[in-house]
Protein backbone atom coordinates (compact mmCIF):
# COMPACT_ATOMS: atom_id res chain seq x y z
CA UNK A 1 0.00 0.00 0.00
CA UNK A 2 1.15 3.75 -0.85
CA UNK A 3 0.55 5.87 2.04
CA UNK A 4 3.50 8.36 1.93
CA UNK A 5 5.95 9.96 -0.60
CA UNK A 6 8.51 7.33 0.18
CA UNK A 7 6.31 4.46 -0.56
CA UNK A 8 5.66 6.27 -3.64
CA UNK A 9 9.53 7.00 -4.08
CA UNK A 10 10.31 3.04 -3.69
CA UNK A 11 7.29 2.07 -5.88
CA UNK A 12 8.62 4.21 -8.79
CA UNK A 13 12.49 3.73 -8.11
CA UNK A 14 11.67 -0.03 -8.87
CA UNK A 15 9.87 0.41 -11.95
CA UNK A 16 12.54 2.34 -13.16
CA UNK A 17 14.81 -0.32 -12.18
CA UNK A 18 12.92 -2.82 -13.86
CA UNK A 19 12.21 -0.91 -17.25
CA UNK A 20 16.27 -0.50 -17.26
CA UNK A 21 16.47 -4.13 -16.54
CA UNK A 22 14.38 -4.80 -19.43
CA UNK A 23 15.63 -2.58 -21.79
CA UNK A 24 19.72 -3.90 -21.33
CA UNK A 25 18.24 -7.12 -22.88
CA UNK A 26 15.89 -5.52 -25.35
CA UNK A 27 18.28 -2.54 -26.71
CA UNK A 28 21.03 -5.52 -28.31
CA UNK A 29 18.10 -7.32 -29.87
CA UNK A 30 17.27 -3.56 -31.41
CA UNK A 31 20.39 -3.59 -32.71
CA UNK A 32 20.34 -6.85 -34.56
CA UNK A 33 17.04 -6.24 -36.08
CA UNK A 34 18.19 -2.40 -37.69
CA UNK A 35 18.91 -2.14 -40.83
CA UNK A 36 20.23 0.95 -40.96
CA UNK A 37 23.82 1.29 -39.49
CA UNK A 38 23.43 4.25 -37.26
CA UNK A 39 20.39 3.11 -36.13
CA UNK A 40 22.35 -0.26 -35.03
CA UNK A 41 25.07 1.71 -33.56
CA UNK A 42 22.71 3.96 -31.41
CA UNK A 43 21.08 0.57 -29.52
CA UNK A 44 24.46 -0.23 -29.04
CA UNK A 45 25.56 2.57 -27.36
CA UNK A 46 22.37 2.98 -25.59
CA UNK A 47 23.01 -0.67 -24.50
CA UNK A 48 26.00 0.50 -22.82
CA UNK A 49 24.50 3.55 -21.16
CA UNK A 50 21.71 1.60 -19.89
CA UNK A 51 24.12 -0.90 -17.96
CA UNK A 52 25.82 2.12 -16.64
CA UNK A 53 22.65 3.60 -15.81
CA UNK A 54 21.89 0.49 -13.71
CA UNK A 55 25.01 0.30 -12.30
CA UNK A 56 23.92 4.42 -10.61
CA UNK A 57 20.49 3.76 -10.02
CA UNK A 58 21.28 0.18 -7.53
CA UNK A 59 22.81 1.97 -4.93
CA UNK A 60 19.63 4.21 -4.37
CA UNK A 61 18.37 1.23 -2.67
CA UNK A 62 20.68 1.07 0.33
CA UNK A 63 20.40 4.61 0.10
CA UNK A 64 17.29 4.49 1.04
CA UNK A 65 17.22 1.33 2.52
CA UNK A 66 14.69 -0.47 0.61
CA UNK A 67 15.37 -3.66 -1.83
CA UNK A 68 15.23 -3.62 -5.83
CA UNK A 69 12.22 -5.45 -6.14
CA UNK A 70 10.63 -5.79 -9.74
CA UNK A 71 7.72 -3.98 -10.42
CA UNK A 72 6.58 -4.43 -13.88
CA UNK A 73 5.65 -1.39 -16.05
CA UNK A 74 2.26 -2.09 -18.44
CA UNK A 75 3.36 0.91 -20.72
CA UNK A 76 7.01 -0.71 -21.52
CA UNK A 77 5.04 -3.70 -22.15
CA UNK A 78 2.40 -2.32 -24.15
CA UNK A 79 5.52 -0.81 -26.35
CA UNK A 80 6.86 -3.78 -26.55
CA UNK A 81 3.72 -5.81 -27.76
CA UNK A 82 2.75 -3.26 -30.06
CA UNK A 83 6.68 -3.33 -32.04
CA UNK A 84 6.51 -7.39 -32.30
CA UNK A 85 2.78 -7.10 -33.94
CA UNK A 86 3.75 -4.70 -36.14
CA UNK A 87 7.03 -5.69 -36.91
CA UNK A 88 5.59 -9.37 -37.49
CA UNK A 89 3.16 -8.09 -40.64
CA UNK A 90 6.04 -6.21 -42.10
CA UNK A 91 7.45 -7.56 -45.64
CA UNK A 92 10.15 -4.84 -45.90
CA UNK A 93 13.08 -4.79 -43.22
CA UNK A 94 13.83 -1.43 -43.61
CA UNK A 95 10.24 -0.39 -42.39
CA UNK A 96 11.32 -2.24 -39.07
CA UNK A 97 13.58 0.61 -38.67
CA UNK A 98 10.74 3.08 -38.41
CA UNK A 99 9.11 0.89 -35.83
CA UNK A 100 12.28 0.91 -34.17
CA UNK A 101 13.20 4.61 -34.04
CA UNK A 102 9.35 4.74 -32.62
CA UNK A 103 9.81 1.89 -29.43
CA UNK A 104 13.29 3.88 -28.68
CA UNK A 105 11.38 7.49 -29.11
CA UNK A 106 8.71 5.88 -26.64
CA UNK A 107 11.43 4.28 -24.24
CA UNK A 108 13.27 7.25 -23.74
CA UNK A 109 9.86 9.06 -22.98
CA UNK A 110 8.99 6.70 -20.33
CA UNK A 111 12.06 6.64 -18.49
CA UNK A 112 12.02 10.19 -18.57
CA UNK A 113 8.52 10.71 -16.76
CA UNK A 114 9.76 8.13 -14.38
CA UNK A 115 12.66 10.43 -13.85
CA UNK A 116 10.70 13.94 -13.33
CA UNK A 117 8.33 11.88 -10.85
CA UNK A 118 11.58 9.98 -8.83
CA UNK A 119 12.90 13.73 -8.83
CA UNK A 120 9.68 15.65 -7.61
CA UNK A 121 9.38 13.08 -4.94
CA UNK A 122 12.84 13.56 -3.74
CA UNK A 123 12.26 17.33 -3.09
CA UNK A 124 9.06 17.10 -1.78
CA UNK A 125 11.29 14.76 0.38
CA UNK A 126 14.18 16.68 1.09
CA UNK A 127 16.29 14.10 -0.51
CA UNK A 128 20.18 14.07 -0.32
CA UNK A 129 22.69 14.95 -3.30
CA UNK A 130 23.55 11.27 -3.54
CA UNK A 131 20.28 10.15 -4.41
CA UNK A 132 19.24 13.28 -6.24
CA UNK A 133 22.30 12.86 -8.51
CA UNK A 134 22.26 9.96 -10.02
CA UNK A 135 18.89 10.12 -11.16
CA UNK A 136 19.41 13.74 -12.44
CA UNK A 137 22.37 12.38 -14.46
CA UNK A 138 20.00 9.42 -15.67
CA UNK A 139 17.36 12.17 -16.72
CA UNK A 140 19.84 13.87 -18.91
CA UNK A 141 20.85 11.16 -20.55
CA UNK A 142 17.64 10.07 -21.51
CA UNK A 143 17.21 13.39 -22.56
CA UNK A 144 19.91 13.24 -24.55
CA UNK A 145 18.87 9.48 -25.98
CA UNK A 146 15.85 11.20 -27.08
CA UNK A 147 17.40 14.03 -29.11
CA UNK A 148 19.32 11.27 -30.55
CA UNK A 149 16.87 8.92 -31.71
CA UNK A 150 14.95 11.96 -32.93
CA UNK A 151 17.31 12.73 -35.40
CA UNK A 152 17.84 9.19 -36.64
CA UNK A 153 14.01 10.02 -38.10
CA UNK A 154 14.62 13.30 -39.37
Amino acid sequence: MIETDRDLFVRELRELYHIERELEELQSGLAEAATDEELEEFFMAHSEATTEQIGRIEPLFDAIEAEPAPVKNPALEGLRTDREEIIDDLNDPVLGDIVETELGRGIERLEITKLETLLTLADRMNLPEEIVDPLETTKAEAENGLAEVRELTA
